[in-house]
Order: C-alpha cells, then sequence, then structure tokens
C-alpha cells in the first residue's frame, strides 16, 4: 500500500522525453518504461528520435506542448492531480479498462461469425485438440501459480509485473476453481475464475512457462470460450474476460472486441490514469486521433469514445 502511495506522489514531479519522426512529434511524461514503449510505437514511421526534455511538475505539463512544439502529448496522472488534468483540455484515458462479454443468450448467437470470431477458436480448439477441466485442489492450484500463472506475466510485463496475490484470492473465495486447458491431454493454459453475482470473473490467466507457442494454439481463445460454457451452466449473464487498453486500434483490445466483449466503467479497474493532450492547431494530432479512436472518461466519470 505505501508503494503505491510513494508512485501517486512521484507523478507529481515527471521525466518527459519526446518522440520526434518525420510526421509527428509525441511527448510522454512519466516513469513507466513500457508504458512510454508503447506510445512511441504509435508513430506511423518506426525510425524516430528520442530526447529527454527534463523534469517537470504537474501543473507544468500541458505547457510543454507549446514550448516543445508538440503534437500529442501523454502524462501519467497521479491521483492527487487528477482533478488539474480534468480542468485541462485533452482527454482523461483510464491504463486499463474492464471488458466482459454477455452470456445470457443461446450459444449458438455468441458464437456466430457476425456477433464474434470465436468460430477462428474453435478451428484451433479441433486443430490442437484442446480440452479443458475444473480443478478445485490447493495442488492444483500452486502449480496454476508456479508455472503458468507467474511465468506468463513476468514475461508479458517484465519489470513491471504487477504480480497479485492469488493465495489471498483463492482463500477468501467460496468455492475456489481453476479452468485449465490441456493440449493432448497435457495442461499448457488456465485461468483463475470466480462467480460473483450474475458474473463469471476470469480473475489472472497463465501460459505454461510463458510459452508463446501455446498462444498461437489459441489457448487464451480457448479460456474464453470454455469459460462461456462453465458461466452458462452457473446460470452467469456476464464473463469478465479482464481488461484492456482503451485504444481501440491496440491488438488485445481488438481481439476482445472481437469476441464480442464490450467496455464497462468497472471502477474497480478504473484506479489508473493518462492524460492525453494535444495541439489544436496540429494536422497531425488530428490525423493521429482519427485514425486511433479510445475510450476515455468525462468529467461525469462516464466512459464515452473519442470519434462522438
Amino acid at each position: 500500500m505505501l508503494s503505491l502511495w510513494i508512485k501517486q506522489l512521484a507523478r507529481l514531479y515527471l521525466p518527459v522525453y519526446k518522440y520526434e519522426s518525420d510526421t509527428i512529434k509525441i511527448a510522454y511524461a512519466g516513469y513507466s518504461s513500457i508504458k512510454r514503449n508503447y506510445f512511441s510505437r504509435l508513430l506511423p514511421e518506426s525510425n524516430c528520435n528520442q530526447t529527454f526534455l527534463g523534469m517537470r511538475w504537474f501543473w507544468q505539463i500541458p505547457s510543454a506542448i507549446e514550448s516543445y512544439n508538440i503534437d500529442l502529448l501523454i502524462s501519467e496522472v497521479s491521483s492527487i492531480s487528477i482533478k488539474y488534468f480534468h480542468n485541462e483540455k485533452g482527454y482523461m484515458l483510464p491504463v486499463w479498462i474492464a471488458m466482459r462479454i454477455n452470456i445470457d443468450r443461446p450459444l449458438n448467437e455468441i458464437l456466430k461469425r457476425s456477433n464474434s470470431h470465436f468460430s477462428d477458436v474453435l478451428k484451433r480448439i479441433r486443430k490442437y485438440n484442446l480440452t479443458y477441466e475444473i480443478l478445485t485442489d490447493e495442488e492444483d492450484f500452486d502449480y496454476f501459480k508456479e508455472k503458468l500463472y507467474l511465468p506468463y506475466i513476468t514475461k508479458r510485463h517484465g519489470e513491471e509485473a504487477i504480480v497479485a496475490d492469488l493465495k489471498k484470492k483463492w482463500e477468501s473465495s467460496e468455492s475456489p476453481s481453476l479452468i485449465s486447458v490441456k493440449e493432448d491431454g497435457k495442461i499448457v493454459a488456465g485461468s483463475l475464475i470466480n462467480k460473483t453475482g450474475d458474473c463469471l470473473y476470469g480473475l489472472r490467466l497463465g501460459i505454461l512457462d510463458g510459452n508463446e507457442e501455446y498462444l498461437r494454439h489459441g489457448v487464451v481463445g480457448a479460456i474464453y470460450y470454455f469459460s462461456i460454457l462453465e458461466g452458462q451452466k452457473m446460470g452467469c449473464r456476464y464473463l469478465n474476460v479482464g481488461t484492456a487498453r482503451p485504444f481501440l486500434s491496440d491488438g488485445l483490445t481488438k481481439y476482445k472486441m472481437g469476441l464480442g466483449a464490450e467496455f464497462i466503467a468497472d471502477k474497480t479497474t478504473l484506479k489508473e490514469y493518462l492524460w492525453l493532450g494535444f495541439n489544436e492547431q496540429s494536422i497531425a494530432a488530428k490525423e493521429f486521433i482519427r485514425n486511433n479512436p479510445f475510450k476515455y472518461l468525462n468529467k461525469d466519470h462516464k466512459l464515452v469514445n473519442s470519434t462522438t
């Protein structure tokens, strides 16, 4: 808890980096190298120059757009400074947004190609002989944590991986269970699941040894498909498929939307924010926003589209 508070304080005084290509200049204010690299990859050209612009207090961040002739500026936001940024011109972006699939309908409707890409998921399930099993033993949980969850999250997020206390989640659940995906009878992926109210939550997922080969075999889609089957058995209305980035062009976001998932303004996930400011005179900024639609929070804390 103390480390989170320290992060909030640190975000009041931020390092600023500029990424410049032939057509656009983007600045990032903050400490996260993963987020900074993510936004730098949004530049249309692969080759760009990076410059460290120095440190700035949060109230100096918006003026950096004019000072350095920036087209777009993305800044990490502290919970202490969120009100300030909400009053500035720009967009308040949640770093992650929860998504869910409505499973309170016939399975053939969920799988219909016009509604989702689950038909492609089923092809991989058949091709790689993927099956599933519900596990409830503590030994199974320990295997999931050590061999699936931890390797997957550390390879995916590196030094910024936030490792959840799965043991606490497991012990606090009334009926803790895992959905395990097998390939030719061998457990290769899984997810900790929990039913709360009318929703089945996929709390955390993992892949054996973080092996990306299993990703290509479609095990993540299989987790969601098999979770739908179990959720319907439990009488659930929704399957929560975790979080995604607010940019609709993002690969993970597009994937989950392709499964028919919708965004929900779940306050348990809307805890970390970025501010997106832009040069109103910049043609490059306008083109970027038009070509990269996103979800943002308006001043009423409602999740809305940048295209509306």
